[in-house]
């Protein structure tokens, strides 16, 4: 059996590791609102549902298992509370933020048993 000749390529990464700061496709988006929201894991699958129809939320940060008490019951995970929230952090455009808190009271009134926060305030992409 003969030797396997291997070629060894010089590859430059420098590239792709440049500063993106002034780059302008990477430009941030400045000043957007920031909503949390905090459910039922139970409403976890009608609150994407709802995101995708009204064509809101596209990009989200989704912790899937949190806990805690609020006016609901409380949900710990626990032998006692064994329910879990989820809560959802969109960063979006002021224009979005109606139709989301829409969202938020249309599966209020559907679930009224169920504990939904919902929280908006300012942030600043940089």
């Amino acid at each position: 059996m003969g030797k396997l000749k291997t070629k060894k390529e010089h590859v430059d990464f420098t590239s792709a590791l440049k500063s993106k700061k002034n780059d302008p496709q990477f430009a941030p988006a400045g000043s957007v609102k920031r909503v949390e929201i905090i459910c039922t894991q139970a409403l976890e699958e009608d609150f994407m549902q709802s995101f995708s129809e009204k064509n809101v939320a596209a990009r989200y940060t989704k912790l899937p298992a949190v806990m805690g008490a609020g006016y609901s019951n409380p949900c710990l995970g626990d032998a006692i509370w064994p329910q879990l929230n989820v809560m959802f952090i969109i960063y979006c455009s002021e224009e979005e933020v109606p139709t989301i808190k829409e969202i938020v009271w249309d599966l209020r009134d559907k679930y009224r048993t169920e504990g939904i926060a919902c929280f908006i305030s300012s942030a600043e992409e940089v």
